[in-house]
């Protein structure tokens, strides 16, 4: 088989093209009209009749795209001074962009990044802003009691970022009433055991959202991360808000935050926060979501997508 064959990624219209280099170690493919298939010298010339991705065959007109990338509409300073606010992520978090030109051909271009004077975001921004992919080597390898072979974001294999999802929609997994510290009835979350995951098959991407916010929304426990990363799944993609997928956060090492020490310690790379996985209908969709190829880059920011069988 040859390697764009074994690499199962094909996309585009008409002529051989490279594939951006920030992607990686991709060859060039070869496309067709309306059906996208591997660049092999031998192959007819008529169109195919789907699209082979991942070394599954596609009916192009059988799948909807979903974007499951929240929108960031970034803050920007522009030349001459004027500033055009922006949106959050849901944690809160900015993008800023900052105008400049370049000497040599006069093209604008925009800084990443706020600038010392603002008073809204004065600092820079790092690939965990808006929906993101991050790796254990750079981000927690200096956490006590992970395993020494923790990889780097940029050292995964390219088929760790798209394959085969199970969608796990917890929204059958209701807030219960309960007493907060002051004695009031409360609504909360309920934790995510592994018979609420019974899609998930080993080698998936995982999927997980809920419709709740807040404390209402359902939580994950060590003991389920830990069972995930038994499933040898090969990636956890979480919609925010949905679950609260991270506990313990500030814990004492070596017992702070599980569902990162399950993930990126077994070698798992997390997704988010995602959006519009609450509006996938089917429990199985195809999922691709690539970082850019950047050494010692410990999360990146991505566009996540999901094909869905009509």
């Amino acid at each position: 088989m040859d390697p764009v064959r074994q690499r199962g990624l094909s996309v585009g219209y008409g002529r051989r093209l490279p594939i951006c280099p920030l992607l990686g170690e991709l060859h060039s493919l070869r496309f067709d009209k309306k059906t996208v298939y591997p660049y092999r010298k031998n192959l007819a010339a008529e169109a195919q009749p789907a699209a082979i991705i991942g070394g599954i065959m596609f009916d192009v007109d059988k799948y909807r795209l979903v974007d499951l990338s929240p929108r960031m509409v970034a803050r920007i300073k522009r030349l001459n001074g004027d500033i055009e606010e922006g949106n959050t992520d849901q944690y809160g978090l900015p993008w800023v962009l900052e105008e400049g030109v370049a000497d040599y051909d006069n093209t604008k271009y925009t800084w990443i990044g706020g600038w010392p004077d603002d008073k809204v975001w004065k600092w820079r921004l790092s690939g965990h802003f808006g929906s993101h992919t991050e790796g254990g080597k750079g981000h927690l390898d200096h956490w006590e009691g992970l395993p020494d072979d923790v990889k780097g974001l940029w050292e995964y294999p390219l088929e760790q970022f798209f394959g085969p999802a199970a969608v796990c929609n917890l929204s059958a997994l209701k807030p219960v009433e309960t007493k907060n510290d002051q004695g009031e009835t409360v609504q909360r979350g309920q934790a995510v055991k592994p018979e609420h995951l019974s899609n998930v098959q080993e080698g998936d991407i995982v999927l997980m959202c809920s419709p709740y916010e807040g404390a209402e929304q359902p939580y994950m426990p060590a003991e389920t991360s830990a069972w995930l990363a038994e499933q040898k799944i090969k990636m956890l993609a979480v919609q925010v808000p949905g679950l609260i997928w991270e506990v313990d956060a500030q814990k004492p090492q070596p017992n702070n935050s599980p569902t990162h020490r399950n993930m990126l310690g077994n070698n798992i790379p997390i997704t988010y926060p995602l959006s519009n996985i609450t509006s996938l209908k089917r429990d199985r969709v195809f999922y691709f979501g690539f970082p850019l190829s950047v050494e010692r880059l410990d999360g990146c920011w991505i566009r996540a997508i999901a094909f869905e069988e009509l």
